[in-house]
């Protein structure tokens, strides 16, 4: 197998949510700024830099809890945690061109964004809130526990920390480190098949 198709197999693993959330949430902000006043707005400002990495951290949630045979994974060579590591490395480089295409067409529209600020910024909520949804999925087995986590932090970051961080990098670099480290927590606990006991309950895991 090449690795060109290689990559296009776990692509495919990944389901066509991994692809349309992110899309259509770049489209939506698009949408939204390019439709506002050239200034911007409080709306248009939330959603540049939130409505992406939501859509992402849904696809992501989506990614780790899509695999029905997770149990028949940890009888093969390549580990599991492995395996979704890959998927979330194609989630990962989607959200990117996606969110690079979205702050590009702003700038080349003439709309106020920086994006030597902007994308330091969605890398870092990207990262953030994908680990939360990686780990609440991993951890609790459970795809809506791992959207409620997201919705909750996403609004931590919007109502409490850009009142008291300068946006760029003050929030990114925190927010990659945290990420990185729940996905780290996240890929662990499928290596110790926590989301297999966490699905089946107390009584089917034994």
């Amino acid at each position: 197998m090449t690795a060109a198709t290689w990559w296009a197999h776990e692509a495919r693993r990944c389901g066509r949510q991994a692809f349309a959330l992110p899309a259509l949430a770049a489209l939506a902000t698009y949408a939204a700024v390019a439709t506002g006043p050239p200034g911007g707005t409080l709306l248009g400002r939330a959603l540049l830099t939130s409505a992406l990495p939501v859509g992402a951290a849904l696809a992501v949630a989506a990614t780790v809890a899509r695999e029905p045979m997770a149990e028949l994974h940890l009888t093969l060579p390549t580990s599991y945690p492995r395996t979704v590591a890959r998927r979330l490395a194609v989630l990962a480089s989607f959200t990117a061109v996606a969110a690079g295409g979205l702050v590009g067409l702003l700038a080349a529209s003439g709309h106020v964004v920086s994006p030597a600020v902007t994308l330091p910024e969605l890398a870092g909520l990207t990262a953030l809130l994908g680990g939360c949804a990686a780990w609440a999925t991993a951890a609790i087995g459970s795809a809506a526990a791992a959207s409620t986590l997201v919705v909750a932090a996403c609004l931590a970051k919007l109502l409490l920390v850009d009142r008291m961080v300068p946006e760029g990098f003050a929030q990114a670099l925190p927010a990659l480190v945290l990420g990185a480290w729940l996905t780290a927590l996240a890929l662990r606990a499928l290596a110790d098949g926590g989301r297999l006991g966490a699905r089946q309950g107390p009584e089917e895991a034994r």
